[in-house]
């Protein structure tokens, strides 16, 4: 979804886009840059900051490619913080709606960006991409 020098956000999505959990990776990450940007894209509605957890991801666990990548940066034995967004929705009303990603149909790739939509519906496409 984003990725630039200090930061990585992603989602886990299955194939229809659906979205399980939101995860964010930085040395030095900032909560109040997750909560704006998932929030402004899901809507505030639909994003709740109790949702948010903070775990230590550790080189070793995260496989052969990330633990080089993590010792080249951050030097032996390297640790990452992770933040991870997972919905919860109490409510009927909040179980009616759906968060996904933007991933695309046949005829087009997607933006990327999460969006909200009726839980009734497959939606590869977020509102915007639809319009285009």
């Amino acid at each position: 979804m984003l990725r630039d020098d200090t930061r990585v956000l992603g989602a886990y999505v299955c194939q229809d886009g659906f979205v399980s959990q939101v995860v964010y990776f930085s040395p030095r990450p900032d909560l109040e840059w997750l909560s704006s940007t998932v929030s402004a894209q899901v809507g505030a509605e639909n994003f709740k900051v109790n949702d948010v957890r903070r775990a230590t991801r550790h080189g070793w666990e995260l496989g052969s490619q990330a633990l080089e990548v993590l010792e080249t940066q951050l030097g032996a034995t390297p640790a990452i913080s992770e933040i991870y967004w997972t919905r919860y929705p109490k409510t009927e009303a909040e179980k009616q709606v759906a968060i996904s990603l933007c991933i695309g149909d046949g005829s087009r790739q997607g933006c990327l960006r999460l969006f909200s939509h009726d839980a009734k519906r497959v939606d590869r496409l977020c509102p915007a991409c639809q319009r285009s």
